[in-house]
Parts: C-alpha cells; sequence; structure tokens
C-alpha cells in the first residue's frame, strides 16, 4: 500500500503515514489504456470509470467509442483481461463492428463474435464471397469445355 507523509513540523512529520488507496487500474491497463489515448488529454482512470459503468462519458467519448478504438488498437488478449469475453460477445455486433476502420480487423472481429456466440463460422478462405471470387481462377472452361 502506498504512503504519503505528512508535511509540516512537530512529532507527525517523522515517519507518520496516511494509506493511500490501491490504484483501480493495474500497470498493464493503465499501458493499455495509454495505447488508445495517446492523442488526447483524457485519463485512464476517466475511461476505466466508463468501461466499468461508472461514468457516461470520459471527455467527448462514450462506451462505444472507447470499446471502437479499443478493438483498433489493442491486442485482443488484453481486450480480454480489460473488458472480458461475456461483454466482448455482447458488443461485437454489426453497429459496433461497422465503424471500425480496418477492413481486416472487422473481418477478424466479426468471425470471433461468432466464435464466442457459438454461431457457425466457415474455414477460413472458404466464405462464399471468396469462392465467388476465386471460382473463374480454377478450372477455367477455356481448357476444359468441350
Amino acid at each position: 500500500m502506498a504512503h504519503i507523509r505528512h508535511a509540516g513540523l512537530g512529532p507527525a512529520s517523522r515517519k507518520t503515514s496516511i494509506p493511500m488507496p490501491k490504484s483501480k487500474l493495474t500497470h498493464k491497463e493503465r499501458q493499455c489504456l495509454k495505447r488508445i489515448n495517446w492523442d488526447y488529454n483524457i485519463s485512464e482512470e476517466d475511461i476505466y470509470d466508463v468501461i466499468t459503468g461508472k461514468k457516461k462519458h470520459a471527455g467527448h467519448w462514450d462506451y462505444d467509442k472507447i470499446l471502437i478504438r479499443m478493438l483498433e488498437r489493442l491486442r485482443w488478449y488484453d481486450l480480454l483481461d480489460i473488458i472480458g469475453p461475456e461483454t466482448l460477445k455482447e458488443k461485437l455486433h454489426p453497429e459496433i463492428l461497422g465503424k471500425i476502420r480496418f477492413p481486416e480487423k472487422k473481418k477478424k472481429y466479426e468471425r470471433l463474435g461468432k466464435i464466442l456466440r457459438g454461431e457457425a463460422v466457415s474455414f477460413t478462405k472458404w466464405s462464399p464471397e471468396y469462392r465467388e471470387e476465386i471460382k473463374d481462377s480454377l478450372f477455367s472452361n477455356r481448357w476444359y469445355s468441350p
């Protein structure tokens, strides 16, 4: 537990300390939240309070904006540590995923959301869209037509 010393004169200023409450953020969580917040002057504690539901906003960010930023910038296991799998399962829906700027990340989280909800997922690169995209490149009719 952290301690602060009394400032002043007399016996109270010698080695007397007041216990300080433990920070609610671990070092790892604080570092992760700094990665999503490097370009704004919003404290990691305020962001964490929005994530945990203690506050509605941190600066101009609400929960959805913070979540999108976390999805774009943090690793999967960091997300699991901070938010948890149940919340991610609930929050990885098309309204949120549609706001992710990076197409590859969007696809990744769509797939992970399906897995978390127990929905069927196709094998990588064998989705109907991909089959349609490559169907003319495999077994071309020009070589095998009668």
